[in-house]
């Protein structure tokens, strides 16, 4: 088993601090950080139909550096704002927040990425903004280093071996947030 399916799958976890942008959405929209239970029971193609949305309804805006303010239903953002939106949209439709769980990982092109990891059926799927596809998290491009904890979004794990031990993985800024 490689070490981002056994972090997905609880085992040999340690917990790290997430990104502040995150803690900081929390403060503002606590309803996006508490444990959500399944209640409907969706399909692989109503959860391909939700990314696939989200990834059409929000233009790609990237923030200055050194900023990250998390969203959820901005008209334009970054990563993070897919995902919230993804999560959020899925968890609205019925889906366990147990079960779709924000992860930080680094992209091919070596900046850090947010995804939304799907446990759908026995497998680990990718939803993220940079592509309408479902990926399985084994053929997904992005490095997961850490993802939220099944029992409770606010707290983090990290993978075996990552380096996102200790330290916020998103730098963020004190501007106030969008809405």
């Amino acid at each position: 088993m490689t070490p981002v399916l056994a972090l997905l799958a609880g085992l040999a976890t340690a917990q790290t601090l997430g990104p502040v942008g995150f803690y900081d959405m929390c403060t503002l929209l606590q309803a996006e950080c508490q444990p959500a239970a399944q209640t409907e029971s969706l399909s692989f193609a109503d959860i391909r139909r939700i990314n696939r949305q989200v990834n059409k309804d929000i233009r790609p805006q990237p923030e200055p550096p050194g900023v990250d303010i998390w969203l959820v239903g901005p008209k334009e953002g970054d990563c993070d704002d897919y995902v919230m939106t993804k999560r959020h949209d899925l968890i609205a439709a019925g889906f366990g927040s147990d079960r779709a769980r924000v992860a930080v990982g680094v992209a091919p092109n070596g900046q850090l990425h947010a995804v939304l990891i799907v446990n759908f059926g026995p497998h680990f799927y990718v939803l993220d903004n940079l592509t309408n596809e479902v990926l399985p998290v084994e053929r997904s491009a992005v490095q997961i280093l850490t993802v939220q904890s099944t029992d409770n979004p606010r707290i983090w794990l990290k993978a075996p071996g990552s380096d996102g031990g200790g330290e916020p993985v998103v730098a963020a800024s004190k501007v106030p947030p969008r809405r």
